[in-house]
């Protein structure tokens, strides 16, 4: 007999929630959206916790002999590795968060042009350049602090 996934069942669920949800509240959906993005507090909160996350996953490599790291890592070291990190996902993230704002207004409210002489493709096209580019962003924030926090086996302590 075959097990059942209940993550991607829950995550299904979830899904099919969310997308009613997003149907019968349309209106409030949109303007939640562009709530966030036009938040004064929306750069500041993105670079704080990208500095954040990089930060304390940088103190969890800082003595960490056998980290590999990225590209920096290897010409320049753990902490430069750490603020390219910072400053590359910080600028990612507040401009793509920049574009989408105006992207979002132009093309769901019609309340001001933003990108003038631009089609329908290069406005859509950059509407998910900078949905990944802030999502990703976002992930690997997440996912440098869930490595700093999150302890492997052969890192957690066992009483004798």
């Amino acid at each position: 007999m075959k097990a059942l996934n209940f993550k991607l069942i829950a995550v299904f669920i979830f899904l099919v929630l969310l997308s009613v949800f997003l149907v019968n509240y349309q209106d409030v959906t949109k303007s939640s959206i562009k709530a966030t993005l036009q938040w004064e507090h929306l750069n500041v909160t993105l670079w704080l916790s990208l500095v954040c996350c990089f930060f304390v996953h940088y103190l969890s490599v800082k003595n960490d002999k056998n980290y590999t790291g990225g590209l920096i890592y290897k010409d320049f070291g753990k902490f430069a590795d750490s603020a390219f990190a910072i400053i590359t996902y910080g600028l990612a993230s507040t401009t793509s968060a920049a574009i989408l704002k105006g992207v979002y207004i132009q093309q769901f409210f019609h309340e001001k042009i933003y990108f003038n002489h631009f089609d329908q493709i290069d406005i859509y096209s950059m509407l998910a350049v900078c949905i990944f580019l802030l999502g990703y962003s976002l992930y690997a924030a997440i996912n440098a602090l869930k490595n700093a926090i999150v302890l492997s086996n052969a890192e957690t302590a066992v009483g004798i």
